[in-house]
């Protein structure tokens, strides 16, 4: 059978990058401790994330480029269902990030 390859896309560099986004400010407003909190509490991948904000967090290193192509759909979910975050906004960019005053 063949492997399926998942490649980059604007999309999902979209998304990529706004979930480091509401992950910061989920710890600015102490939501959250940290990413490797958020991870642990959720049981993802804490090394697969903190490669990945590498490329995409708030202050990307410059020219680095992670072995991950995507957000996890499980990271996602956990995210909308748990914290004031809209899903509009995570995954077209559209509208607030916030659903509710925090």
């Amino acid at each position: 059978m063949p492997r399926t390859l998942i490649k980059k896309s604007p999309v999902s560099e979209g998304i990529s990058r706004r979930f480091f986004v509401a992950i910061d400010a989920l710890v600015t407003y102490k939501r959250i401790n940290s990413l490797d909190a958020f991870c642990t509490e959720y049981r993802l991948s804490s090394p697969r994330y903190r490669e990945m904000r590498l490329e995409y967090g708030i202050t990307p290193t410059p020219g680095y480029v992670s072995r991950y192509k995507n957000v996890e759909l499980e990271a996602i979910y956990y995210l909308v269902l748990n914290y004031p975050l809209s899903s509009d906004w995570l995954l077209t960019g559209r509208g607030k990030m916030l659903t509710a005053k925090v």
